[in-house]
């Protein structure tokens, strides 16, 4: 499907299909979930949500990449209000400017790269300029602006320290979002523009990418294993899959790409999940302390189970779309070097190790006496997990719904 705005071209293909979906399916689980946990300024709430799926799919389907870029800093404003008015603790103000100035100056360089090719080229339009054959040392520089853009987003270490502390004071709606959909604006950025329009540059960067997403999915995932918040418990191994999603959209090959999308949205699914179980604690204990907890399982019976499936998926266990994407993302780095393939799977391993770890002292265990009045899900929380858990399980075993799809976009056989 393609639209013509003026000199704007939008084109919803089989890839921005998948990222508008989710995005679609997100938006009102958020609605649901912040239903009665915002107390003030209800309105503006709302209206700042519907900006943003309004962004959202404008951003996944336009073809220019200055539109690109306006779309993708345009996300900033209503994320950053939410943050800031309606976070959750006492340094939502502070994380709000934490994240808006760290991932706005990160984009600079991305800005300067589009300014510098229309300056050569006369056109910012996507199309066009997948036509054209850019000298190798411009790709070079070019590729630096965008990288350090897109990894900011993504996030990629060291640039990740933004993602924490915006999780720990974002209301449940902007951590869905952050978790679930904005994460991947960085990763369909590198899929949809960086690599097919400077693949030498790609190439030429990509022992240094690889290194640094093995130092992602490794490092995160053994701070990951020191959390006692649960919140950051859950960001810290969002870093990890990142780190998984470009290490297999930088091995370059067919296996790759595919483990890439799918793992950004199994992860979009499932970690937006997971973060809806932190707010689920957090309303009715007014806490996210891991220690404080033991024993869930004895008066939240229900809500255990869906945290259960929500961690199986996130370690890729079979029968869960997240084991779809980690097979073919293990596939794909033992196809680019063995032991790549190697640290792959101890990342993979280490991710078992804090997930379970992470059920074990909250779920099970001695019953806490401090949880003795916990109340089982409300209906409209149960409402807003189950889209979730059943695309989680729907996909793991039907993968076909989205692979023809995939196998049949043009943007896989440009990449590539």
């Amino acid at each position: 499907l393609t639209i013509n705005w003026g000199l704007l071209v939008f084109n919803i293909d089989g890839i921005s299909l998948f990222f508008i979906g989710l995005s679609i399916i997100l938006i009102p689980i958020c609605i649901i979930m912040s239903w009665n946990s915002i107390k003030h300024l209800n309105k503006e709430f709302f209206l700042c949500l519907y900006v943003i799926i309004i962004l959202l799919i404008a951003v996944f389907s336009i073809f220019d990449i200055l539109g690109f870029y306006i779309l993708f800093e345009a996300i900033l404003i209503p994320m950053f209000l939410i943050i800031g008015i309606w976070g959750s603790r006492e340094e939502k103000v502070k994380a709000a400017f934490y994240f808006f100035f760290y991932t706005l100056i990160g984009s600079l360089l991305m800005l300067i790269s589009i300014f510098k090719i229309y300056s050569i080229f006369g056109t910012t339009n996507y199309q066009n300029l997948i036509l054209l054959n850019i000298p190798s040392e411009l790709q070079f520089w070019l590729f630096l602006g965008f990288f350090a853009s897109l990894a900011v987003k993504i996030p990629m270490i060291p640039v990740h320290i933004w993602l924490p502390q915006a999780h720990v004071e974002a209301p449940i709606a902007g951590s869905v979002l952050l978790a679930g959909i904005l994460l991947k604006l960085g990763g369909y950025g590198f899929i949809r523009f960086s690599y097919p329009l400077f693949p030498l540059a790609s190439e030429y960067f990509t022992p240094i990418i690889i290194i640094l997403s093995l130092i992602a999915i490794i490092y995160a995932s053994f701070t990951t294993c020191r959390q006692s918040d649960v919140k950051r418990l859950i960001a810290y191994s969002s870093v990890a899959h990142m780190g998984l999603v470009t290490l297999s959209i930088f091995v370059h090959s067919y296996e790759g790409i595919i483990a890439s999308i799918i793992m950004m949205i199994a992860h979009g699914l499932v970690s937006s999940g997971l973060f809806m179980c932190s707010s689920v604690i957090y309303v009715r204990h007014h806490s996210r302390t891991i220690r404080y907890f033991r024993g869930l399982t004895i008066t939240m019976p229900i809500f255990s189970t869906i945290t259960l499936i929500l961690i199986l998926a996130n370690i890729g266990f079979p029968l869960t779309f997240n084991f779809i994407a980690e097979f073919f993302s293990i596939l794909a780095a033992f196809n680019y070097c063995f032991w790549v393939g190697v640290l792959t799977c101890i990342g993979a391993l280490l991710s078992t190790v804090y997930a379970l770890y992470f059920y074990n002292r909250i779920y099970f265990g001695v019953f806490s006496p401090h949880l003795k009045f916990s109340r089982e899900l409300l209906e409209f929380e149960f409402q807003g997990f189950l889209p979730l858990v059943i695309l989680t399980i729907l996909l793991g075993f039907f993968p076909n719904i989205l692979f023809k799809f995939l196998l049949n976009s043009s943007l896989i056989n440009i990449s590539l």
